[in-house]
């Protein structure tokens, strides 16, 4: 696997290889065909904590809100993202598995964050518990119904 070549690909500079752990928020961002202003807010928040917006990782992120992924560029990028979990690489210390799970806890939160109405609208609808499912696949999280209950 070409680490460099994939970064290059998305325009990630290598200084900013950790940006590749916000894409699966992206998408579940946009599993709805738009990116709600809640959910913009609480990616942009999560990049800032973690301190993913500097070498160029603003612009990135930027361009990643501004613009869909397809469900192909998705697949092919959780691929390499459980590639970097497993391997002996020291990118690898990034994306462990309690990355993983912390991942996919935030993509639950970005699910439900465009919230529901009063109640009578569930937070989260189809698109984005079908996306939620593809993540976990991908990453080979196995049985995790509802994944903030592997934290306890």
């Amino acid at each position: 696997m070409k680490i460099d070549a994939w970064l290059n690909e998305l325009k990630i500079p290598r200084e900013a290889y950790r940006m590749v752990m916000l894409l699966p928020l992206v998408y579940v961002a946009w599993a709805d065909g738009r990116m709600h202003a809640a959910e913009r807010k609480l990616i942009l928040q999560i990049a800032q904590d973690r301190g993913l917006l500097a070498n160029g990782g603003r612009e990135v992120l930027e361009y990643w809100l501004a613009d869909p992924p397809t469900k192909a560029q998705l697949k092919t990028n959780l691929a390499i993202m459980n590639e970097l979990c497993r391997s002996s690489d020291r990118l690898s210390d990034e994306f462990d598995a309690d990355a993983e799970q912390l991942l996919l806890a935030w993509c639950q939160d970005v699910a439900d964050a465009a919230g529901g109405l009063l109640g009578l609208v569930p937070a989260r609808r189809e698109p984005e518990e079908a996306a939620l499912k593809l993540i976990a696949d991908a990453l080979e999280i196995r049985r995790a119904k509802n994944w903030r209950a592997m934290f306890a």
